[in-house]
């Protein structure tokens, strides 16, 4: 009787490892067929002033960051199903839900001072100062220029294309 009792509680044990390990690798190759890699910057839905950064693709998951700042720049690194794993101008990294994010509005956040110029020149009348950590939309960046928008000030300029100033676009030379 003692033997039947020892081999039921075995069968049932191993019947329970062997659905964990079922679920596990269905999810990893579930997860890993299902992600895609990108490389693109959105931005956080003005209508957001509470956007939550989580550890993993679902609510499920604990809250990283809680982002009150609409508007705020992010690198798309990967999109599960209807989450993108984003990355945040200080470098950190998390899922955030689709409906959280903006397609359509471009914006820049810099990283240090930096002057909006009426015309793409250099020798051009400065129109505004931008202060560390400023949002603002971005047009366009062609060749060593970029046009941007404040539409709380209701300004609209150019700025130069630095890497070391700016975050939220990709900085390079191109027509």
């Amino acid at each position: 009787m003692n033997k039947l009792i020892k081999s039921t509680i075995l069968k049932k044990y191993l019947i329970f490892l062997n659905i964990i390990i079922f679920i596990f690798i269905s999810n990893v190759a579930f997860t890993e067929e299902n992600t895609q890699n990108t490389l693109e910057f959105k931005s956080i839905k003005r209508k957001s002033d509470n956007a939550n950064m989580r550890v993993g693709p679902g609510k499920r998951f604990e809250i990283l960051f809680n982002f009150k700042k609409p508007g705020l720049p992010i690198r798309i690194h990967k999109t599960f199903d209807h989450w993108y794993q984003v990355e945040t101008p200080d470098g950190s990294v998390g899922w955030m839900w689709r409906n959280l994010i903006s397609d359509k509005e471009k914006t820049i956040i810099f990283l240090k001072n930096e002057k909006i110029y009426k015309n793409r020149d250099i020798e051009a009348k400065i129109i505004a100062y931008v202060e560390k950590n400023s949002i603002l939309k971005i047009h366009y960046c062609k060749k060593e220029w970029c046009k941007v928008e404040s539409k709380e000030y209701k300004i609209i300029g150019f700025v130069q294309k630095n890497k070391n100033s700016m975050w939220g676009a990709y900085i390079f030379n191109s027509n």
